[in-house]
């Protein structure tokens, strides 16, 4: 079991590391990422520079949630306006999260 959670934060790193590549390859000028790689809160961290726009967040469970970014806390963050699912909101364990994934812009 150890293999598969150090799998997952591998691949929720390079996820992470693919996001941030595209985002500085799609010509986002002032908009370059903040987030270090290295540093502990590196998810929460990259949820903060989505705050107000839309992101796909994957699970450790492998599930897929999309919404918009309306809350960052050390633990948590909070989802708005679900897709599919517009009458509700959601409330994600930063620990649980394996990758956020964000449209590139001018995509």
């Amino acid at each position: 079991m150890g293999r598969v959670s150090s799998a997952r934060g591998i691949v929720a790193a390079l996820i992470v590391v693919v996001v941030v590549a595209g985002a500085r390859l799609a010509g986002t000028v002032g908009q370059e990422s903040q987030v270090n790689l290295n540093e502990a809160d590196a998810m929460r961290l990259a949820f903060n520079e989505q705050m107000g726009k839309r992101v796909r967040v994957r699970l450790s469970s492998g599930e897929d949630i999309e919404g918009q970014v309306a809350r960052v806390g050390t633990a948590a963050v909070a989802l708005t306006q679900l897709t599919g699912q517009e009458f509700f909101n959601a409330t994600i364990n930063l620990e649980e999260v394996a990758a956020v994934i964000v449209r590139a812009p001018g995509k």
